[in-house]
């Protein structure tokens, strides 16, 4: 499984990773995302003003550079990483609680 470390190089090395988001722990911070890992699959969320936050996954390790990018809306840059179908039917459709992962 890829660390939060490699994905923070692989980004980094073409965009600037805004102070928003955060990789490899879960920021509870109000207008924020990120990725993480839980039980084993590293999931995209996103955390409202009010603090609520949804999660999306689990990816693999290719799809979550992708997925970081479609959220960091620089995705065009990381078209070697880009959905299988399935993984785009993911992203779009499995919004998932916290609790219900």
């Amino acid at each position: 499984m890829i660390g939060s470390e490699e994905i923070k190089k692989i980004i980094s090395s073409r965009v600037d990773i805004p102070e928003t988001f955060v990789i490899g722990n879960i920021s509870r911070r109000p207008d924020s995302a990120g990725c993480a890992v839980i039980k084993g699959g590293w999931y995209i969320y996103t955390v409202d003003a009010r603090g609520g936050c949804i999660f999306t996954g689990p990816f693999g390790d290719k799809a979550i550079i992708f997925a970081c990018a479609k959220e960091m809306r620089v995705s065009k840059l990381f078209d070697e990483y880009r959905f299988s179908e399935d993984e785009r039917y993911m992203y779009m459709h499995v919004h998932l609680l916290f609790d219900e992962i």
